[in-house]
């Protein structure tokens, strides 16, 4: 949404994963000696990473998985589809896992490189067509992805391109996969690989819907959004905007999180029957923040 990145100029601070991001959807009022400050953050990172590491949890529920575990350097990769503030979101998640190189299913280049120049500190690699997936991913030694994202509207391929990408996607998740020996330090190897799917209207995605298809630990868009709004709630409770704030379960309890869930879980699923229209894009007021 324009407006992520419309109010970063009017905010006193804005964190670190908001600047590497270009967004922000939380604004912390945290108090300062003079009377308090207005600090920008983006949850979006911490709803991805948070969900994923509650699923992985859902799969290894007799151990205790701290929220700032990550893998070890290089003992596994993660892909994201799309392009636009959630990919670069879902990058900087996947990097806070421990999760490099990254690869980056897209169709458009320019697209691609934007996402790579905004995140030149990661490794982040183009997946044009199969024929790339069986380069980088189908070789004896090639990285283990563990972990996808999925950040692209939740319509069904029509034309050529968008059935390119559908394709692409679907080489990596037939990718045989051997689960990793355990190791002692960092977050356990799957035993089934992640696909979290950002987009939630409708709830089951034709992606969503490929994913589990081939066997993959399919998370809906809403469980994200779950995530992303506690964590914002932790960090108003706490004044804090930092991430370990923002990802502290103790601060409210598990049994009022788990019924926040379920009310969550339980609201209607939204079924678009038209286009949608950014309405943002047609108002003056928009238009005159972006303007800044």
């Amino acid at each position: 949404m324009p407006i992520k990145a419309a109010v970063m100029p009017y905010l006193d601070e804005i964190s670190l994963e908001s600047r590497i991001t270009g967004a922000c959807n939380t604004i912390v009022k945290v108090p300062t000696n003079g009377g308090y400050k207005l600090v920008g953050q983006n949850t979006d990172i911490l709803g991805i990473r948070n969900v994923l590491l509650r699923a992985l949890r859902s799969q290894f529920p007799t151990r205790i998985i701290s929220p700032e575990a990550s893998y070890p350097a290089e003992t596994g990769a993660g892909v994201i589809i799309g392009g636009g503030a959630t990919t670069r979101s879902a990058a900087h998640a996947l990097a806070l896992l421990g999760l490099s190189p990254l690869f980056l299913v897209n169709r458009d280049p320019a697209e691609v490189e934007a996402v790579q120049s905004s995140l030149s500190h990661l490794t982040i690699i183009h997946l044009k067509n199969s024929d790339d997936v069986e380069t980088y991913l189908g070789q004896s030694g090639s990285p283990k992805v563990l972990m996808m994202v999925g950040a692209i509207p939740a319509t069904a391929p029509v034309t050529p391109e968008e059935r390119g990408v559908y394709s692409t996607v679907t080489t990596i998740l037939i990718i045989p996969y051997v689960k990793p020996a355990q190791i002692d330090e960092g977050l356990p190897f799957p035993d089934k690989r992640m696909f979290l799917e950002m987009t939630y209207k409708p709830r089951s995605t034709p992606m969503l819907k490929v994913a589990l298809a081939h066997g993959w630990h399919g998370i809906d868009g809403i469980q994200a959004t779950i995530e992303q709004g506690l964590a914002q709630q932790r960090m108003w409770y706490l004044s804090d905007p930092s991430l370990r704030a923002g990802s502290d379960r103790s601060i409210f309890g598990i049994e009022l999180e788990d019924s926040t869930r379920k009310l969550g879980e339980s609201m209607n699923d939204i079924i678009p029957t038209c286009t949608e229209v950014d309405r943002a894009l047609f108002n003056d007021d928009a238009d005159a923040l972006t303007d800044h």
